[in-house]
């Protein structure tokens, strides 16, 4: 597994990244990523892989610049290093620079699909990244995105007038997916894509990201366990371990030639297990 210099066309730079939880309730402080450091080149696919608690979703979090978004009560904070995304520091960034920049960068959390707004229909949840942004947008051209996008996702038009509570779980994260892109992002930071999306359906989704990373030149940062995300999608790992790196490469060089037990374990239990859903980080 070779290690690549950062350069001048890569989107993301992660440079000794360190990322804590601080102390809270009755929990302790827990220090979640430890000094990794690894760069994005523009229009690739890159995926997090390791077991559950190995930090991919908090070094998803922080790439995409929503830190301080989420479920949890607690946010991460990074304590060293250093974390560039499209030529911006994303651990300094003023709340205009931030607004500015995540609407160059989709993200979907790993609890997106089960936490849409209850009391909105589809179509609003799907507009919300753009209308909190601005009131002021070519309707009839967002339009066509997600019209474009239900196509793929095999989801009727009609779906767009009904609540979230009345679609399926797989449903629901492809509309959550669908809201994660329809800025048409540079960068999509997406946690568990296909969560809770049945086997028929997820080719779907990859079909999806397939597409508009094509159509888009679009960089993609994949945090995933479903073997066919990553065989069809992405073209070099980053695999972590108690939030440390402990593998790097192709897919054939992590699952065929993996050098570190942790990760040739990793490898055999995709092998040998069909995805279905796992906790977060």
């Amino acid at each position: 597994m070779v290690e690549r210099l950062a350069r001048e066309n890569d989107e993301i730079v992660v440079s000794d990244l360190s990322i804590y939880y601080p102390a809270h309730g009755g929990s302790a402080e827990h220090q979640a990523v430890e000094g990794v450091s690894f760069s994005v080149p523009r229009g690739s696919v890159y995926g997090l892989l390791g077991e559950s608690g190995s930090g991919k979703s908090t070094l998803a979090r922080v790439l995409a610049a929503r830190a301080d978004e989420g479920n949890s009560r607690v946010s991460p904070i990074v304590n060293s290093g250093v974390a560039t995304v499209l030529g911006e520091d994303v651990v300094k960034l003023s709340k205009k620079k931030r607004n500015q920049l995540t609407a160059d960068i989709g993200f979907l959390s790993q609890s997106a699909g089960a936490t849409l707004p209850p009391d909105r229909t589809v179509a609003d949840v799907i507009l919300e990244p753009i209308v909190e942004r601005t009131k002021k947008f070519d309707r009839k051209a967002v339009g066509l995105v997600i019209a474009e996008m239900m196509d793929l996702l095999a989801l009727p038009l009609t779906m767009l007038n009904n609540y979230p509570h009345e679609l399926s779980k797989g449903q629901r994260q492809r509309i959550a997916v669908m809201r994660a892109m329809v800025m048409q992002p540079k960068i999509l930071v997406a946690d568990e894509p296909t969560l809770g999306v049945d086997v028929a359906n997820r080719p779907r989704i990859i079909n999806l990201l397939a597409h508009f990373r094509e159509k888009n030149e679009m960089t993609l940062l994949l945090v995933s366990h479903d073997i066919a995300v990553l065989e069809h999608l992405v073209e070099e790992l980053i695999v972590l371990q108690e939030g440390s790196l402990v593998g790097r490469g192709t897919i054939e060089d992590v699952f065929s030639a993996a050098d570190h037990g942790y990760v040739r374990r990793l490898a055999d239990a995709l092998r040998a297990t069909a995805y279905d859903e796992l906790s977060t980080d």
